[in-house]
């Protein structure tokens, strides 16, 4: 969901996907405590130590996407935080911002491209037609960035 505070808008992964995504890490954590167990009791254990860094990064992985991932607009800035990992650009430099499955495409001056991994589009949407959360991000990152001049309503995606 989006979160003003003064000038500032903020979306992150959807609720129902942060808890699935927490989950499937704790299940990763899990089975990464189990591999490294036999090798505290004594027993043969070096094919269950190789599977311990697999398991433990797939459960970092989920707990960062869950929590590391958003995008935020502020007054003169677009942030990206994917995983964990912060990029930003200038909101006048933006040329332009697409919406699809693998999250939002922002493509600004220079060629260079941002994918913001937090809100993604789901291609029976696209098929559909349907307006998503994400064509309402993708019309406020436009709208901030001074591409288009009025938000439209809610209703079915145009084209």
């Amino acid at each position: 969901m989006a979160a003003e505070v003064g000038l500032r808008r903020k979306w992150r992964v959807a609720m129902p996907v942060r808890v699935v995504a927490s989950c499937l890490s704790l299940v990763f954590l899990f089975f990464s405590g189990s591999a490294i167990w036999p090798w505290f009791t004594g027993a043969p254990a070096a094919e269950y130590m190789l599977a311990c860094p697999v398991f433990l990064g797939g459960a970092i992985a989920g707990f960062l996407y869950s929590f590391g991932t958003s995008v935020v607009v502020t007054e003169d800035r677009l942030i990206v935080r994917n995983l964990g990992l912060v990029d930003s650009i200038p909101l006048q430099e933006i040329q332009s911002v697409e919406a699809g499955y693998s999250g939002l495409t922002i493509t600004a001056s220079g060629g260079r491209v941002l994918r913001g991994r937090a809100v993604e589009k789901p291609n029976y949407a696209r098929w559909l037609g349907r307006r998503t959360r994400a064509d309402r991000v993708v019309q406020d990152i436009r709208f901030a960035s001074g591409l288009t001049a009025g938000r439209p309503g809610r209703g079915r995606a145009p084209g």
